[in-house]
């Protein structure tokens, strides 16, 4: 079970690190060869931020259904307390 979670760090951080280096990137490319405006550029960089932050809760969500790891609601409805 433990090599189990392991591995499945391992491979959603790869997944984590790639989208990064590749949203920076096309985030340079873009400003480099279109020549954008600052704030145009930075509203780019605000929505690579936000595609980061929707896969690690995409991760963190898929990870918890498939058991990798438990949410505390998940144990209390299995040993069936209630409060």
């Amino acid at each position: 079970m433990d090599s189990q979670i392991k591995n499945k760090l391992i491979i959603e951080f790869s997944w984590l690190l790639g989208i990064i280096i590749a949203s920076a990137a096309l985030e340079y490319a873009i400003i480099v060869f279109f020549d954008l405006h600052p704030i145009l550029s930075v509203k780019i960089q605000g929505f690579i931020g936000l595609v980061v932050v929707a896969y690690i809760i995409r991760m963190i969500a898929r990870m918890g259904k498939q058991g990798v790891i438990a949410f505390e609601d998940d144990e209390q409805e299995k040993s069936g307390e209630r409060e």
